[in-house]
C-alpha cells in the first residue's frame, strides 16, 4: 500500500473524515442557547392603563420597559402591522401581543368573577422549530416575571388595606359597645319568642298526628283508581271486540236466513220424493214374489225342453228307421204346455218391466235429495260458527257486565248475554235435528248405490224378454211340425236337421233362463233393500221437516237479536272513549295526589321536628343571648387591642416582593454539560466514526488477494490489520482534534478507549458484511447506520422515542458508545457502567472478527476470493504491488 500513492492518500483522507464530519456539524450547533439574544421577537403593546385602589395600573408599559432591559432575546417593540408583516416575511420568529385589557383584567383580582391576564404570542415553527422552542421558553419566563410584578402590586395594595383595617378596628370597637346595649333588648325578645315557639309546637304536633291516616287513604285511592283505569281499558277493549264480532254476525244474518229458507224448501222436496219413492218400491216389492215364481217355472220348463230336445236328437241320430212317433208326439204335447208357461212368464216380465220403470222414475227424484242434504250440512257448518261466536259474545258481555259499574251499561250487557245464551240453546236443538239429517244422508247414499243397479236389471229383463220370444217362436215351429208327423217317414232327413236345431235352441233357452233367474233374484233383493230404506226415510221425514222449521224460526230470532245487540254495542263503543279518558284523568289526578301526600306528611313531620328542636333549643338560645350580652363588652375591648396591634405593623417594599416571589430555586449539578455541542458530541462522534468505517470499506479493496495459495488466516490477518489500524487512527484523530478545538473531556482515557472500541466494533461489523456479501453487505451496513441514528438515544431520551426504537435500542453498538462517551466527557454515569458498555463493544468486536475469519475461509474454498463488484471502480487505483504490507512480489 506504501507504493500506491493514491491508495495511501485515500487511507489518510479516510482517517480524517470522522473528524471533518464531527467538527462541521458540532460547531454549527455548538452553543445555540448562548446566542438567543440574536433571535428577533416582535412585541406589540396595546394595553391601556386603568385605576386600581386609587393608583394607576399600567402593566403593559411596565412589561415593555422590562423587555428593553432583557437580553435573552432580541426584543423589538413595533406596531401591530409591522409585526404582522415581519412574521409573514420571515423576519420574526415570534410576535408577542399585549392586549388592550391586560391591565384592566389585572384590576379584577378582588371582583366576584376575576379575569385572567392573557398574554398572546404567535410563532412560525416552519421558519425554525428550535427558534419556536426558544421563544416558548422565553415566554414562560416572561410570564413568570409578569406574575411576580402583578403579585407585588397586589401585595402593596393589600398592605395599604391593612392600614385601613386598623382604622376600621377602632370603629368596630365603638360599634361593639352599641351591640352590648342592643343585646339587652334581644334577650327580652328572645324570651317572648320561646313562649310563642312552644305554642306553635303544640299545634304542629296535633297536625302531625292527624295527617298520618291521610297517606294510607290516598294510597288506597290511587291504587283503586289505577285498577279502575285498567278495568275500563279492558272493558272498552272488550266492547270493541264485541262490536266487531256483532257487526260481522249482522252482515252474515241475511245469508243465514236465506240459507235456512233454502234448507226448509229442500227438506220439503226431499220428504215428498221419499214418500213417492216408498210407494213405488212397495209396489215393486209386492210383485217380486210373482216375478221370482214365474222365473223359476220358466227355468224349469226350459230345462225340461232342453232334456226332451236332447233325447229327441239322440233318438233321431241313433235310429232313423225305428222312430218312436209316440214319444215324439208326447214331446210335442209337452212343448204345447211349455208354450202356455211361456205366456205366463211373458206376462210376469211385462209387469217387472213396468214396475222397474216406476222405480227408475222415483230414483231420478231421489237424486235431488243429496243436494238438499248438502245444503243441510252447509247450514250445520254455519250454525257451528254461529254457536261459537254466540258463546264468545256471551262470555265477553258477561265479563264486561261484571267489570262495569254503570247501571244502564250493565243492563244492556245483561240483555246481550241473555239473547246470546238463547241463540246458543236454539242452535243446540237444531244441531240434534241436523244430526238426524246427516244419518238420512248415509241411508240415501246406500239406497242410491242400490238404485244404480236398476239399469243392469233393466238390461237383464230385456235379455230375458228376447229369450222368451225366441222360445215362443221355437214352440210355434214345433207345433207346425206336429201336423206333418204323418209324413215323417218320407222326411226323416229334414227331421234330423230340425231335431239338431231344436236341441241347440233348447240348450240356449235353458242357459238364458238361468241367467234371467239370477238377475231377477238380484233385482228383487235390491228392491227389498230399497223398500226398507225408503220406509226408514219416510219415518224420519217428519223429524227432519220439524227440525228445519225450528231452525228457520231460531235463525230469524237469532238475527233479530244480533241486530239489536249490534246497535247496543255501537252506543257502548261511542261512549268508550269518554269513559277511558275520564278513568285515566281520575287515575292521573289520584296518582299525583298520592305522590304529593308523602311530601305533605314529610313536610309536616319536618315542621314538627323543627318546632320541637326550637322548643328543645330555646333554653340554649336564652343562655346564648345572655352570653352574647356578656361577650359584647369583651369584643369591644379586643377590637381596641387589635387595632393597636394592626396600626403598629409597618410593612416595606421587601415584604411586597416576598409576597410576589416567596420561593427561589437552587440548582446543583450532579454532572455538568457546558453547552449543546458537548451534549451532542457523543452522538456525532459515534456517527462520524461509523461513517468512516463505511467509507473505508467502500474505497479499500478488502476482497483483493495479494498471493493466492496461502491460508485464509493470512488473508484475514492482513485485511484486519489494515482495517483496525485505520479505524484506530480515525478515533484518535477525531477525539484529539476535537479536544484541541474546544471539546472539554472530564475522563480522557475513558473517552479515547470508548472511541477506539466503538471504531473496532464498527469496523468488524462493516468489514464482515462487506467481505461476506459484497455490495449487498455494504447496503445492510448503511441500513444499520440509519437504525442507529434513531435507536441509539443520541438526541432525545428513549422514553420519548417511539416503541420500535426502544425495542432495538440495546441491540445497537452505537448505544453503548454514546453512553461511554457521555461519561468520558461530563461524567455522571459511573465507572462500572462505562466498563459494562466497553465490554459489550469489545464482545461485538471479537464475535464479528471471528465471523469475518469464517467468512473468508468460505470465500477462499469456494473460489470467491479476490472477486468483488467494486473491481471496476478499483481499477482506478492501478496495480498494487504490496497489498498486505509484506512486500510480496509474486502475484497471479
Amino acid at each position: 500500500m506504501r507504493r500506491n500513492r493514491l491508495l495511501l492518500l485515500s487511507f489518510i483522507v479516510i482517517c480524517f473524515i470522522p473528524f471533518l464530519y464531527s467538527i462541521f456539524f458540532l460547531k454549527s450547533v455548538w452553543d445555540p442557547y448562548g446566542s438567543t439574544q440574536n433571535l428577533p421577537v416582535a412585541v406589540v403593546n396595546e394595553d391601556r392603563a386603568v385605576k386600581y385602589q386609587g393608583q394607576t395600573l399600567k402593566v403593559g408599559a411596565q412589561l415593555v420597559q422590562e423587555l428593553r432591559k432583557n437580553k435573552q432575546l432580541k426584543w423589538e417593540i413595533v406596531s401591530k402591522q409591522t409585526a404582522k408583516e415581519g412574521l409573514a416575511h420571515r423576519k420574526y420568529y415570534t410576535v408577542v401581543t399585549i392586549p388592550k385589557d391586560f391591565s384592566k383584567n389585572a384590576a379584577t383580582v378582588l371582583d366576584q368573577s376575576p379575569k385572567k391576564m392573557e398574554l398572546k404570542y404567535e410563532t412560525n415553527g416552519s421558519l425554525n422549530y428550535i427558534g419556536q422552542v426558544i421563544s416558548e421558553m422565553a415566554m414562560t419566563k416572561l410570564n413568570q416575571k409578569i406574575r411576580a410584578q402583578v403579585t407585588q402590586s397586589y401585595a402593596t395594595t393589600m398592605i395599604k388595606l391593612v392600614k385601613q383595617v386598623g382604622t376600621g378596628f377602632n370603629q368596630a370597637a365603638s360599634g361593639a359597645k352599641q351591640i352590648s346595649t342592643g343585646m339587652v333588648t334581644l334577650n327580652s325578645g328572645t324570651n317572648q319568642f320561646v313562649a310563642g315557639v312552644s305554642t306553635v309546637n303544640n299545634g304542629v304536633q296535633t297536625l302531625q298526628a292527624a295527617v298520618t291516616p291521610l297517606a294510607s287513604g290516598a294510597s288506597q285511592l290511587a291504587s283503586g283508581s289505577t285498577t279502575l283505569a285498567s278495568g275500563v281499558n279492558q272493558y272498552t277493549s272488550g266492547v270493541g271486540l264485541l262490536a266487531a264480532g256483532l257487526t260481522k254476525l249482522s252482515a252474515n244474518s241475511a245469508a243465514l236466513n236465506a240459507g235456512t229458507a233454502t234448507l226448509a224448501s229442500g227438506v220439503n222436496q226431499y220428504t215428498s220424493g221419499v214418500d213417492q219413492l216408498g210407494s213405488g218400491l212397495t209396489t215393486l216389492k209386492n210383485n217380486s214374489a210373482s216375478l221370482r215364481s214365474g222365473a223359476a217355472s220358466l227355468n224349469q220348463g226350459a230345462s225340461q225342453l232342453s232334456n226332451g230336445a236332447s233325447q229327441l236328437n239322440a233318438t233321431v241320430n241313433s235310429s232313423l228307421g225305428s222312430l218312436d212317433f209316440t214319444g215324439i208326439m208326447s214331446a210335442m204335447n209337452q212343448a204345447s204346455q211349455m208354450k202356455s208357461s211361456l205366456a205366463s212368464l211373458q206376462s210376469g216380465l211385462t209387469q217387472a218391466q213396468s214396475a222397474l220403470s216406476a222405480v227408475s222414475t222415483e230414483a231420478n227424484q231421489l237424486k235431488t235429495a243429496p243436494s238438499a242434504l248438502s245444503g243441510v250440512s252447509s247450514a250445520a257448518s254455519s250454525l257451528s260458527e254461529v254457536y261459537q261466536n254466540d258463546t264468545a259474545i256471551a262470555l265477553s258481555a258477561h265479563a264486561l257486565a261484571k267489570s262495569t259499574t254503570d247501571a244502564t251499561t250493565k243492563a244492556q250487557l245483561d240483555t246481550i248475554v241473555q239473547k246470546a245464551q238463547s241463540n246458543v240453546t236454539t242452535i243446540q236443538g237444531l244441531g240434534t235435528a241436523l244430526s238426524q239429517v246427516n244419518s238420512l244422508s248415509t241411508s240415501l247414499s246406500d239406497l242410491q248405490s242400490q238404485l244404480n243397479n236398476l239399469a243392469s236389471l233393466q238390461t237383464t229383463l230385456s235379455g230375458a224378454q228376447t229369450t222368451l220370444n225366441q222360445a215362443n217362436q221355437l214352440l210355434t215351429t214345433l207345433q207346425g211340425y206336429q201336423g206333418a208327423l204323418s209324413a215323417m217317414p218320407s222326411q226323416l232327413a229334414a227331421l234330423k236337421q230340425a231335431t239338431n236345431s231344436l236341441a241347440s235352441g233348447a240348450a240356449s233357452l235353458q242357459s238364458g233362463m238361468s241367467t234371467a233367474q239370477a238377475g231377477i233374484n238380484q233385482y228383487t233383493a235390491g228392491v227389498d233393500t230399497a223398500a226398507n230404506g225408503a220406509s226408514q226415510l219416510s219415518a224420519n221425514s217428519a223429524s227432519l221437516t220439524s227440525g228445519a222449521n225450528q231452525l228457520q224460526s231460531g235463525v230469524s230470532q237469532y238475527t233479530a237479536g244480533v241486530n239489536q245487540a249490534n246497535a247496543g254495542t255501537g252506543q257502548l263503543t261511542v261512549n268508550s272513549a269518554a269513559l277511558v279518558s275520564g278513568a285515566n284523568q281520575l287515575a292521573t289526578a289520584l296518582i299525583q295526589l298520592n305522590a304529593k301526600v308523602p311530601s305533605l306528611v314529610s313536610g309536616v313531620s319536618a315542621l314538627a321536628s323543627g318546632t320541637q328542636k326550637l322548643v328543645d333549643n330555646s333554653p340554649a338560645l336564652v343562655a346564648g343571648t345572655a352570653k352574647l350580652n356578656a361577650g359584647a363588652g369583651e369584643l369591644a375591648d379586643k377590637l381596641i387591642s387589635g387595632a393597636e396591634k394592626v396600626n403598629a405593623v409597618q410593612p416595606s417594599k421587601k415584604a411586597a416582593k416576598m409576597f410576589a416571589a416567596p420561593t427561589t430555586v437552587k440548582h446543583t449539578n450532579y454532572s455538568y454539560v457546558p453547552n449543546y455541542g458537548h451534549a451532542l458530541a457523543p452522538y456525532v462522534l459515534s456517527v462520524a466514526l461509523y461513517v468512516g468505517t463505511l467509507i473505508f470499506n467502500f474505497v479499500y479493496p478488502i476482497r483483493r488477494v495479494a498471493l493466492f495459495g496461502r491460508k485464509a488466516s493470512a488473508w484475514w490477518a492482513s485485511k484486519l490489520a489494515v482495517g483496525m489500524t485505520s479505524v484506530t487512527v480515525m478515533a484518535l484523530a477525531e477525539g484529539g482534534i476535537m479536544m484541541l478545538l474546544g471539546l472539554q473531556v472530564l475522563h480522557v482515557p475513558s473517552f479515547f478507549w470508548t472511541l477506539i472500541l466503538f471504531g473496532w466494533a464498527s469496523m468488524a461489523v462493516v468489514m464482515f458484511l462487506s467481505m461476506t456479501f459484497d455490495n449487498p453487505g455494504r447496503f445492510v451496513a448503511m441500513v444499520l447506520l440509519m437504525l442507529q441514528l434513531g435507536g441509539s438515544g443520541g438526541t432525545f431520551p428513549m422514553q420519548v422515542t417511539m416503541k420500535f426504537y426502544n425495542v432495538i435500542h440495546w441491540y445497537l453498538p452505537m448505544t453503548y458508545s454514546i453512553l461511554g462517551l457521555r461519561n468520558g466527557i461530563s461524567g455522571g454515569l459511573g465507572a462500572h457502567y462505562v466498563a459494562f458498555c466497553n465490554s459489550v463493544l469489545l464482545a461485538i468486536t471479537i464475535v464479528f472478527v471471528i465471523l469475518l475469519l469464517v467468512s473468508m475461509i468460505y470465500l477462499q474454498r469456494h473460489h470467491y476470493a479476490g472477486k468483488s463488484e467494486l473491481d471496476n471502480n478499483q481499477e482506478l487505483l492501478g496495480p498494487e504491488a504490496d497489498d498486505d504490507g509484506m512486500h510480496l512480489k509474486d502475484r497471479q
